[in-house]
């Protein structure tokens, strides 16, 4: 205990200075730690999921979409989900499904949306198939429409 008075009374200025310095450094960290605390809080989306109450799909509306869109004698199996404002329609196809045929699919599917829906979501579409060739490079085809717009922009359409 004499070697700590002792050292403060020879060093007190650098002992003060060394006090301010850790107060500021748990000062500082502190508010970095409240800030980054903060900003996981949140939802997930922020405020884009504003309105989804008012055109949100259930799950018993999507089982009924991907049944119809079963019906298609080239389709082998749909998947449709929701994912925040966006609705991701997976189609897994026929071995001897051409691309030119998808594009008839993808617009008769947006039939089954009402215009709410197709509004306010937008919508992706996945084209898939077996390949039969290796040389074949015209699958996967992907389609995107952006809610409240009436066309689809395709990312892959070798026709």
């Amino acid at each position: 205990m004499r070697k700590l008075k002792a050292f403060y009374r020879n060093n007190r200025v650098y002992v003060i200075l060394m006090g301010i310095a850790v107060l500021c450094l748990i000062i500082v960290l502190s508010i970095l730690l409240a800030y980054f605390n903060s900003q996981t809080r949140g939802s997930l989306y922020g405020n884009r999921l504003q309105g989804i109450e008012n055109v949100e799909i259930t799950d018993s509306r999507l089982r009924t979409i991907e049944t119809s869109l079963n019906e298609n004698n080239i389709v082998e199996k749909v998947n449709v989900r929701v994912i925040g404002r966006i609705i991701y329609l997976n189609f897994h196809l026929v071995d001897a499904a051409k691309p030119t045929e998808v594009k008839a699919i993808a617009i008769n599917s947006l039939e089954l949306f009402n215009d709410d829906e197709k509004d306010f979501y937008d919508m992706a579409f996945l084209f898939n198939r077996k390949l039969v060739d290796e040389e074949d490079t015209s699958f996967p085809v992907i389609g995107n429409k952006r809610g409240g717009q009436s066309t689809i922009s395709w990312t892959n359409l070798s026709e």
